[in-house]
């Protein structure tokens, strides 16, 4: 790990005080895909792509069509269908590279696709690409590249300018890390063992706490908590919710009582619910109850509550506004976060945030993180990028994903690749989520030195960007910085830029 930087880099920020980030530049594109295959992707590489919007011109009737719209562009339909379906895209590329950048068309092993690009419906085309091949081998990816002049673009759309975040926008600058307040010891005020016993492996943790296995409702334990937390630059924290009068809410009680205390802040994480009525009238008793408080985390006045994927997965988003229709005609409206990358969520809630990124690769979590940001601050919205140290559940599954720490290697990249994605809040994954090996808490294993790392990371962000001796990485070692490279993780050479 390059501590010895990230120390000179806070020497740097406290002799001239924090940079600020300049603004994006977003230009105004449609996209069309026309396509006979039975699957077609597309990606821009060189440049990040955010979609407003998309109609189905033509081959709505197509079996079993998908069409979706993130960070790349997808039309799915029944296998074999050679139905000709056409879909207009509309949305806005940004950070462009400087001289070119690529079109990437993947396809099924039937039919061909045509990718044209437009500045308005009625403009003439831009550019236009066909794909009717099939990759030898027979590639289940089966992609082509399209070199694409960036002045194609930018010499002839006018583009959108969209600031930054800044301490004086939408919800400041803020470090948040989740928080699990669901523990319990039999010599703590819980008299029980809650959420992990050292006597039964499954239900301990991956490593073991410097401060030994503690009580989250004793208040100590929690004003520790707040105090090693503010020492790393945390604002505060978001503190797993399971319903009322649960075990995590007589936690969270707590946890607000102490933290009014410290001058802390604090939101809950709504995990679950089986109806949209359920969430109402929780979320209405979590503002009642709790939404007074100085603790509690607000935006535009309003107390934020961010809401897992399990619930937001598990209702539609016109389920989802009616719940916050209803929550504001009680007079307890939200600013809502969705654990979601994807900008549609962006109609319904406020926000969003992705609350584990591991099983994705460096690459798509930076692509991501860009669309989603940029999708937000074009809305007025929030976005908050995620970071984890590493992650090793303690009851290990076939299907449990896993990342090394990598003595806070893995840790720093995190925080790299949400520093160049402009949020607005740096999300920490986590505090002390000991099941899943995810957290900074001091332990026996790390000691402090991911607190140590903490705050180290979060005054480097709080500074603006990096400088660029510390950003250009080359991992796949063909002389092209990461920051430049379409492909950083794939073999290749400086003329071919790693592809």
């Amino acid at each position: 790990m390059r501590i010895a930087a990230l120390v000179l880099l806070m020497v740097m920020m406290l002799a001239f005080g924090a940079l600020s980030l300049p603004p994006d530049e977003l230009y105004p594109v449609d996209i069309h895909v026309a396509t006979t295959s039975d699957w077609t992707e597309v990606r821009i590489q060189g440049a990040t792509m955010v979609v407003d919007s998309y109609e189905v011109v033509e081959g709505a009737e197509a079996f079993g069509l998908q069409v979706s719209a993130g960070a790349s562009l997808s039309v799915v339909k029944g296998v074999y269908d050679e139905t000709l379906v056409t879909v207009r895209f509309q949305g806005h590329l940004a950070d462009l590279s400087d001289d070119w950048i690529q079109l990437w068309v993947a396809k099924g092993h039937i039919g061909e696709t045509t990718v044209w690009l437009q500045a308005t419906e009625d403009s003439a085309e831009l550019a236009s690409f066909h794909h009717r091949g099939v990759a030898p081998g027979d590639s289940p990816d089966n992609a082509r590249t399209f070199p694409l002049s960036t002045s194609q673009i930018t010499s002839q759309i006018a583009p959108l300018v969209v600031e930054a975040p800044s301490e004086t926008l939408l919800g400041g600058q803020k470090v948040l890390a989740f928080y699990y307040p669901w523990y319990g010891t039999p010599d703590g005020p819980s008299g029980e063992w809650v959420h992990w016993n050292p006597y039964q492996g499954n239900y301990a943790s991956t490593h073991r706490p410097s401060s030994g296995y503690y009580d989250s409702l004793d208040p100590e334990t929690v004003r520790r908590h707040i105090r090693e937390a503010q020492g790393a630059g945390i604002d505060g924290f978001i503190a797993s919710w399971w319903g009322m009068n649960s075990f995590e809410d007589r936690a969270f009680r707590v946890l607000l009582e102490v933290a009014e205390e410290e001058g802390f802040l604090v939101c809950p994480y709504y995990e679950d619910a089986k109806t949209p009525q359920t969430i109402t009238t929780e979320v209405a008793a979590i503002v009642s109850r709790y939404g007074s408080s100085s603790a509690f985390l607000k935006v535009d006045a309003l107390p934020v509550v961010f809401f897992y994927v399990r619930v937001i997965s598990r209702f539609s988003l016109a389920q989802w506004e009616s719940v916050f229709t209803a929550l504001d005609n009680l007079e307890s409206r939200i600013f809502a976060i969705a654990d979601s990358l994807q900008p549609e969520y962006l109609s319904v809630f406020q926000g969003l945030h992705t609350y584990n990124p591991v099983a994705l690769t460096f690459e798509e979590t930076t692509e991501q993180y860009a669309t989603a940001s940029l999708a937000s601050r074009m809305k007025d919205s929030l976005f908050a990028a995620t970071v984890l140290p590493g992650y090793e559940e303690a009851f290990f599954r076939s299907s449990s994903p896993r990342s090394e720490r990598a003595d806070g290697e893995t840790y720093h990249t995190y925080w790299e690749l949400a520093r160049a994605s402009k949020a607005h809040w740096i999300l920490i994954t986590s505090f002390n989520e000991w099941h899943e090996g995810s957290e900074i808490e001091p332990s026996d294993e790390f000691g402090r030195a991911y607190l140590d790392q903490t705050a180290m990371e979060s005054a480097a962000w709080r500074a603006g960007e990096i400088p660029d001796e510390q950003v250009d990485d080359d991992r796949d070692g063909d002389g092209v910085p990461d920051g430049e490279d379409y492909c950083p993780d794939w073999p290749g050479s400086a003329a071919a830029n790693g592809c």
